[in-house]
């Protein structure tokens, strides 16, 4: 992987241009299957918006384990996640995936890596995603001025969250995490295991957030469109299993905003928006 000078501005470490790919991948219908039936989602003719993630997941592992990714991904906590779907993908398609290292940079969080995946099918571009990983640092770091996800419209849910309401629970369980981890073949032991959850330091195991993210998009299928649509989500506190939490909706002209959170709303475990307005009623 050739890795670029380091520019003079510190908020920006490197930048890396190697590419992995991988073309003529098929839908393993039976996966895809067991997927539908796990979130939720209702319809198996088109894949569900999140589920080219799954099918690029080997790649994107491909990637972070590399000898010459940046860091190690022990440790690593998937903090956001921006899909866009500009059409709905056939479940016959074949479909070219690539992927490769957006940005690395320091924030206030820590250091920040995002990995860019896109989707074509015959040469067209028709999903993309951003997954950004973040690396826990106690030292104070200078956020970065600007990012290509930092001006999407989360802020704009942020705002919208007292606007929000319950329109349904969500239950996870452990065998929610196990199934889920077979399906997408993201078997990192805090999802499946108390003692290597607890030695990361947290409580219990914890749900996949991008079955989370799911989860919460096809309990909204009846409300909203999933042809052309972007969902930026940012991971806040983990799920934690066996559980139930709130998912929590607000609808507006501009996006559609959402939460889930503790049942008693005092805990915010994923937040993020739904644009453009794509409300089946309107």
């Amino acid at each position: 992987m050739a890795i670029l000078k380091t520019v003079a501005n510190i908020k920006t470490i490197k930048h890396y241009n190697e590419e992995f790919s991988v073309s003529g991948l098929q839908v393993d219908n039976r996966n895809l299957k067991h997927y539908v039936m796990c979130c939720g989602f209702s319809d198996i003719d088109y894949l569900p918006i999140t589920y080219p993630f799954v099918m690029a997941f080997p790649l994107l592992m491909r990637l972070m384990t590399s000898s010459q990714f940046p860091i190690s991904i022990l440790g690593l906590i998937h903090y956001r996640n921006t899909i866009t779907q500009y059409q709905q993908i056939k479940s016959t398609a074949k479909l070219t995936v690539n992927c490769q290292v957006e940005q690395d940079c320091l924030t206030s969080k820590g250091r920040q890596i995002e990995i860019h995946i896109t989707v074509f099918v015959d040469s067209e571009l028709i999903w993309e995603c951003t997954s950004t990983f973040l690396q826990k640092s106690k030292q104070k770091r200078i956020k970065p001025t600007s990012s290509l996800n930092n001006t999407s419209s989360i802020n704009a849910e942020e705002v919208n969250t007292l606007t929000q309401k319950t329109v349904t629970t969500l239950k996870f369980s452990h065998w929610d995490a196990v199934k889920y981890a077979y399906i997408s073949k993201d078997i990192n032991p805090i999802h499946l295991q108390f003692i290597p959850a607890k030695l990361a330091g947290f409580q219990s195991t914890i749900v996949h957030g991008m079955l989370a993210k799911a989860r919460m998009l096809a309990e909204l299928e009846p409300l909203i469109k999933h042809h052309r649509i972007s969902i930026d989500v940012k991971f806040k506190k983990p799920i934690f299993v066996p559980t139930r939490v709130s998912l929590n909706v607000a609808v507006s002209q501009e996006n559609n905003s959402f939460t889930l959170t503790s049942l008693n709303q005092r805990v915010t475990h994923l937040h993020g928006v739904i644009s453009p307005f794509l409300n089946k009623t309107n």
